[in-house]
């Protein structure tokens, strides 16, 4: 049996009865992270990256009676330094001034939902799976004559919460994504294909690579056309970088200070009951989604729960932190989307892309984008730019027929899924190795294809 690459649930909650036991302080609380990460990254045929590291994150805190809470974090998890951080924790925590008129709030019973997100085949690929996977990859690109690049990754992570109120919450979860690139051999087409997934065991990286060799042979001899308001076709793997920068638009605290595209500058409200999508369009998060469950609690031991943030194009819900949820009133839910599905409402015909080009009388079909963010300065409107990479073709009465070169585009979703034409079948979508994107793993996204019309592309984009 392939070790773990993390430390198992039941070491980090005798890590926690021992610290809980230790201390002396009348209300007392730990956290625990422990992240592995396996990354390979391959530029022109070869490995250029290999990053095979995990991190250990302890976060403890105690406090006597009505005195300051004193925090301290630490990375070992040994007997000694779990001792000395405690005694160290203690005295600190008796010695500071408090609030002799604060009254201490009794926690309520936490209910959790069963989670199962974590997959053996991710944390059994840390060994030689994922080294193949490389090979699997890059090889079929390079013997079709093409400049290969890719990227292979696996992630495990572990998260325990205890309190001496008597909270607990532990879980673990898995990640894996590959991704290939290949590039013509005159270095003017380029075609980019991956797969995401909680369990290794689903991924494919023969029909990554095949879907690589297609499209980069299909984007030989790129001609310009004429930027402007184009009815597009966006594949998954473009629609997934556009509805990644939308989870913190749903955040309370960023929505009701005027900051996101939620926020109604009229009636100086969000924008809860409002129509603000085509009403084919739900989004939501769930724990237990079965392509993008995550762990059902947060650093703080608070439930996550499933969440519909649009539901047939109207706004319904909003994400509340712990600290803003008790400024409000509220019951904390959700800090802000883990993940997020964007699917058809029931009642909506799903169109294949096959169906969405052979439907259109002149438009452009767009395999992914890049570098999408904000486009700077005051943004309420959430307007995004980026450039279409990996694949950008025009489409003349239903059938693609030329590659184009790569566009910028200028255009918020908040907009833009207003002026839908076609919406397909949802799947869990690679995100790839997105630097401007954050770290990686980046939080899951399930999303369809779609068909929008007026899609703003401002200029041609020197990229390929």
């Amino acid at each position: 049996m392939t070790a773990s690459p993390i430390v198992s649930l039941e070491t980090l909650r005798a890590v926690a009865h021992e610290v809980l036991q230790l201390t002396a302080a009348d209300t007392a609380s730990i956290t625990i992270h422990h992240r592995a990460v396996g990354m390979a990254r391959v530029a022109m045929g070869r490995v250029r990256m290999q990053d095979n590291g995990d991190q250990m994150y302890l976060g403890l805190m105690t406090q006597f009676g009505q005195r300051a809470q004193v925090v301290l974090t630490l990375n070992q998890i040994d007997r000694r330094s779990l001792r000395q951080a405690v005694a160290y924790l203690d005295r600190a925590a008796r010695e500071l001034p408090g609030d002799p008129t604060s009254v201490a709030t009794p926690i309520p019973a936490r209910t959790y939902l069963p989670n199962s997100s974590w997959s053996d085949h991710t944390a059994a690929a840390f060994a030689d799976a994922r080294h193949s996977a490389v090979r699997a990859l890059v090889a079929p690109v390079l013997d079709a004559g093409l400049t290969a690049s890719a990227f292979v990754g696996v992630y495990a992570h572990a998260m325990l919460y205890a309190d001496k109120q008597g909270i607990f919450a532990d879980g673990q979860e898995t990640d894996s994504e590959i991704v290939a690139t290949g590039w013509s051999p005159d270095g003017k087409g380029a075609g980019w294909a991956g797969q995401a997934s909680r369990d290794w065991a689903t991924l494919d990286p023969a029909r990554v690579a095949a879907r690589t060799i297609e499209l980069t042979q299909r984007s030989a001899n790129p001609v310009a056309f004429e930027p402007g308001r184009r009815t597009v076709i966006l594949d998954r793997p473009a629609v997934a970088q556009i509805v990644r920068t939308m989870g913190p638009s749903f955040s309370a605290q960023q929505t009701l200070s005027g900051q996101t595209a939620l926020y109604n500058p009229f009636t100086r409200r969000p924008r809860l009951g409002e129509r603000i999508m085509d009403p084919r369009i739900t989004m939501s998060s769930d724990p237990n989604d079965p392509d993008g469950g995550y762990l059902p609690f947060n650093w703080m031991g608070f439930p996550l729960i499933p969440m519909t943030w649009v539901e047939r194009g109207v706004h319904t819900n909003l994400a509340f932190d712990a600290d803003f949820a008790a400024q409000m009133g509220y019951t904390p839910a959700n800090d802000w989307p883990e993940s997020l599905r964007l699917r058809a409402a029931p009642s909506a015909t799903l169109t294949t892309v096959e169906e969405m080009i052979a439907n259109c009388a002149e438009g452009i079909y767009v395999n992914r984008l890049a570098y999408v963010g904000g486009a700077g300065g005051n943004e309420p409107d959430g307007m995004l730019k980026g450039i279409t990479t990996g694949g950008c073709f025009l489409v003349k009465n239903g059938t693609i027929v030329k590659a184009i070169q790569n566009l910028r585009f200028l255009d918020s979703p908040w907009l833009f899924f207003n002026r839908l034409e076609a919406i397909g079948a949802s799947k869990r979508t690679s995100l790839g190795y997105a630097p401007w994107a954050g770290s990686w793993p980046i939080a899951p996204v399930i999303v369809p294809p779609l068909m929008v019309r007026d899609f703003n592309f401002t200029a041609l984009a020197d990229s390929v």
